[in-house]
């Protein structure tokens, strides 16, 4: 690969590293093709993307962008996984993917330019989704009219239980 190449290269890589919210280092040594096919598969479908990059030209892509703090982590046969919006996403289907194959291991993440580790991406990935924490606030937020309805339903319920009781008293 001559200069030319490795420049474009880390401009690609400097650009993805740039527009992503959080970036994880996972080492997928031992992984069969079709499994990285797979963990590839799902990460897509979780709006992501997976990349392996050779570790120097990563590590200079990493600079000025909120992955820097990666920098001395790029070591290894690494993928580059990355995310712009829901980093939580992304970390439950790494550590679920990480759950059915001991291989994959997360080494280290970059999320809002802050590093992390394998066990703070565990716990991220115990945390609610955007879209679960999206449908708790919409029932909290929905609740008190719910609650009105029902109060203002009861009497008009109760009514009709009372004529249906004289109606079936009247019939016997």
């Amino acid at each position: 690969m001559n200069r030319a190449e490795k420049n474009q290269q880390i401009e690609e890589i400097h650009g993805n590293l740039s527009r992503a919210g959080s970036v994880f280092l996972v080492d997928m040594t031992g992984l069969k093709v079709n499994e990285v096919t797979d963990l590839r598969r799902r990460i897509r479908a979780a709006s992501g993307g997976c990349r392996v990059v050779k570790n120097r030209l990563a590590a200079r892509a990493a600079a000025g962008t909120p992955a820097e703090v990666l920098g001395r982590r790029f070591k290894g046969p690494i993928g580059v996984v990355t995310h712009s919006a829901d980093s939580i996403a992304l970390a439950k289907v790494l550590t679920d993917f990480g759950r059915d194959h001991p291989n994959l291991q997360v080494r280290a993440a970059a999320l809002s330019g802050r590093l992390a580790d394998a066990k703070d991406v565990a716990v991220l990935a115990s945390l609610p989704g955007f879209e679960e924490l999206r449908a708790k606030l919409l029932g909290v937020l929905t609740a008190p009219a719910c609650q009105l309805v029902r109060l203002l339903a009861t009497p008009g319920a109760q009514l009709v239980r009372v004529l249906d009781a004289h109606r079936q008293a009247g019939e016997s």
